[in-house]
């Protein structure tokens, strides 16, 4: 009879705290069939890219990628979840994703206004900062995720590991104010065969954010992401929201590492070519835009600089035998990136120039030509001040239809991608192209 009581008891208070989970929810799913840069890594449906080696050797590769990116999303008042299956297949000889097939997704748990609760091994943009928006890449930077990937990393797609985050309270006043904290994450990283990577098999990462705004008036967040760790990576956003239409944010980086938005410098490793991405211990970031409603016409603007010529890296050390002694990490001036003590004799490695700092740019041009046509022009620019061998510009202009009668939407359009670090001209020509088709349901 007690544990009768006791299961009665259990059972009624997980029906508390379930009951409402399906009230008002909502599903949808979406299937994305083709090939393209946004949505399914950096793959196009046909690329032809071409590649200069160290001794100027050139190298030419046709490309050819399919996937599909299967996705479900539910929404209801005390439970969000998101499960996507990605699937790729690729042509390219020197890829390490012949064949790729990735389960993301993660339950948001929120059985009390002030108690959040996250599980999962990708959160996608789901809990950012809003003032971290970059307009022009219609995209929130990883610097101002919440709650960042497994140590802030920076793939698209999480690399054979599995998270799982328990994270502290979120909650505040929410009527005019809004106020969101997430705090303390954990996670298990295993490989497929479910063997733990190192000894432990759990590794312990803190994350924090804040994020506080007013309505229509401002919005201020800070993140950080594996705090105790010395590479640790920061963010502080702030955004106007007073203006109809109007996008403007601005963001102060520390140890801007890992971002698709830093250019790659060619470096020569034992007679090998390699292409190593820039890094800066400061960056300053400023995105702005406007959407003309009336016409149909957005234009948008990103602009993130670094602001001194030094990083947060690793500097190793070696025995006289090669083994490797210790890696500190700490702050590294260009021109003296890795030191390594070999034979007796110490060796500077110069992986990037001097005096040289990363600029990143973007302008957007969005355009609906009416209800089911509409066209975008993107311009891309990574590049090195002081140092214009290491530069990449790119055209990307798209075309979108949506189907009648809810049939879908397609999506094509053009990349040409001029990277003088990889070869002195274009180096990528590729076709992107994705047919997308979604289905909603309320109950």
């Amino acid at each position: 009879m007690k544990k009768l009581f006791t299961y009665s008891l259990l059972s009624c208070f997980l029906f508390f705290l379930l009951s409402p989970v399906c009230a008002k929810s909502k599903l949808t799913i979406k299937n994305t069939i083709g090939a393209d840069f946004d949505e399914l890594g950096d793959y196009d449906l046909f690329s032809n890219t071409k590649e200069s080696d160290i001794n100027d050797n050139l190298i030419s590769e046709n490309i050819f990628s399919f996937g599909n990116q299967l996705q479900a999303d539910f929404e209801s008042n005390h439970l969000d979840a998101r499960v996507r299956l990605d699937m790729l297949y690729t042509s390219a000889s020197d890829s390490d994703l012949a064949f790729m097939l990735a389960p993301t997704g993660f339950i948001h748990y929120k059985p009390f206004p002030q108690l959040s609760i996250f599980v999962g091994n990708d959160f996608f943009k789901q809990f950012a900062i809003p003032s971290a928006y970059l307009a022009a890449d219609d995209t929130t930077t990883k610097y101002g995720r919440l709650i960042a990937g497994a140590e802030g990393k920076d793939n698209y797609i999480p690399d054979g590991d599995f998270a799982v985050y328990t994270n502290g309270f979120c909650g505040g006043l929410y009527s005019e104010w809004n106020f969101n904290l997430a705090s303390y994450s954990g996670y298990f990283k295993a490989l497929a065969g479910g063997t733990f990577v190192d000894s432990t098999g759990f590794i312990k990462v803190l994350d924090l954010g804040l994020n506080l705004g007013l309505n229509d008036l401002f919005d201020l967040g800070f993140t950080a992401h594996n705090l105790l760790s010395p590479d640790r990576k920061l963010g502080a956003f702030a955004g106007l929201t007073a203006i109809p239409n109007l996008t403007l944010n601005a963001g102060f980086y520390y140890n801007f590492t890992d971002s698709d938005y830093l250019p790659e410098t060619r470096v020569e490793r034992g007679g090998e070519d390699e292409f190593k991405k820039q890094k800066t211990k400061y960056a300053l970031g400023i995105t702005g835009g406007y959407d003309f409603a009336g016409i149909g016409l957005g234009i948008y603007a990103d602009l993130i600089t670094g602001l001194t010529n030094e990083y947060i890296g690793d500097i190793k050390y070696y025995d006289d035998e090669g083994n490797l002694i210790e890696t500190v990490t700490t702050t590294i001036v260009r021109g003296e990136t890795v030191v390594k003590y070999k034979d007796g004799e110490a060796k500077r490695s110069d992986e990037y120039p001097e005096k040289a700092f990363p600029l990143y740019g973007q302008i957007c041009i969005n355009y609906d030509a009416n209800d089911s046509i509409s066209c975008s022009l993107n311009v891309k620019l990574r590049t090195l001040v002081n140092a214009s061998d290491d530069t990449w510009l790119s055209f990307c202009p798209r075309l979108t239809i949506k189907l009648p009668h809810k049939y879908g939407t397609l999506s094509t359009g053009l990349h040409l991608d001029m990277n003088l670090t990889r070869y002195s001209g274009i180096t990528n020509i590729s076709l992107p192209f994705t047919y997308t088709y979604k289905f909603k349901k309320k109950f």
